[in-house]
C-alpha cells in the first residue's frame, strides 16, 4: 500500500509504471535492519547501475522509539522500480516504522 500511495501522487505516465512494475516485482530486504528494501522486477533487466533517483514524493514517519524517518521511493536510470529506503537521521538502526505517523508530501 505504501507505493501505491506513492504512484497515486506522481503523473500519469510514471504511476502507470511504477504501478506495473509494482505488480511484477518481488523485494529482498538490502541491510540487516530492513532500512532499505530492493525491488526485482519480473521480465525486466536492469541496466549497469550508473545512479538512481527518487520519485518525486517523500514520506515521513516515526520509527517505534519516536525518531523522525524519511521514507524514499527510488527509480533506476529508467525510472523503473529499484529500492525503498528508511532514513534514520541519527545514523542507528532502524526499530520499526509507526506506520500510523506516515505523512507523504
Amino acid at each position: 500500500m505504501l507505493i501505491v500511495n506513492f504512484a497515486n501522487r506522481l503523473e500519469e505516465g510514471e504511476r502507470s509504471q511504477l504501478l506495473e512494475d509494482l505488480e511484477k516485482a518481488s523485494a529482498a530486504p538490502a541491510t540487516p535492519d530492513g532500512s532499505r528494501v530492493m525491488f526485482f522486477i519480473a521480465g525486466y533487466e536492469r541496466p549497469q547501475y550508473r545512479g538512481q533517483h527518487p520519485f518525486g514524493v517523500e514520506g515521513r514517519m516515526l520509527d517505534s522509539d519516536g525518531t523522525e524517518l524519511s521514507v524514499l521511493l527510488h527509480a533506476d536510470e529508467n525510472g523503473r522500480l529499484l529500492e525503498l529506503e528508511f532514513l534514520r537521521w541519527d545514523s542507528f538502526d532502524l526499530l520499526g516504522p509507526n506506520w500510523k505517523t506516515l505523512r507523504l508530501k
